[in-house]
């Protein structure tokens, strides 16, 4: 129950200042909360930009192990914002990717790893939230020890932009 008020939170803290005066949309199902989110088509909306996102999900693993910060980065709008857990912001692409390239020397080698969504939900006719974990199984730091794994939820808002492409304008790792 703490996670999901927390989630709640993020959501108001976050997702809403990104929001331009809209009504409420609708969940992964699609089906319409309010009589004016039926003008919005959910199905047609999520369905755009779900190649941008699987791509930009399919590309963290990689771009970690391969220590490919600028591919990672490619998923951001170019003022997007990442939010670390403990509260430290990162705002735009370039600046996503120098924050990856610096973690790279401490990164142990990664075993395994996955983003696993959550779900996705229209928040307007150009902004999609979507949530979720994302983990890794490291190297252990001596011989013979267990394997370390880190990781944890995210919250991410995508909006579609000028070119036709999902960009993360927001991105909250807690």
């Amino acid at each position: 129950m703490r996670d999901v008020a927390i989630l709640l939170l993020t959501i108001s803290a976050i997702v809403l200042p990104t929001a331009r005066a809209l009504p409420a949309q609708t969940s992964v199902s699609g089906s319409p909360r309010t009589e004016h989110a039926a003008a919005l088509d959910t199905s047609r909306i999520l369905a755009s930009a779900r190649t941008d996102i699987d791509a930009a999900n399919a590309a963290w693993l990689p771009g970690l192990r391969n220590h490919d910060a600028a591919a990672i980065a490619a998923a951001y709008s170019d003022d997007g914002l990442f939010i670390a857990r403990d509260g430290a912001v990162t705002r735009g692409r370039s600046a996503i990717a120098r924050m990856y390239a610096a973690r790279f020397p401490k990164l142990h080698d990664i075993r395994a790893g996955a983003v696993v969504q959550g779900g996705l939900t229209v928040i307007g006719p150009t902004r999609i939230a979507e949530w979720g974990e994302a983990w890794l199984e490291l190297a252990p730091d001596t011989k013979g020890a267990k394997p370390v794994r880190s990781g944890g939820r995210y919250l991410t808002v995508w909006q579609r932009e000028s070119d036709g492409h999902w960009r993360i304008v927001r991105n909250l790792a807690f």
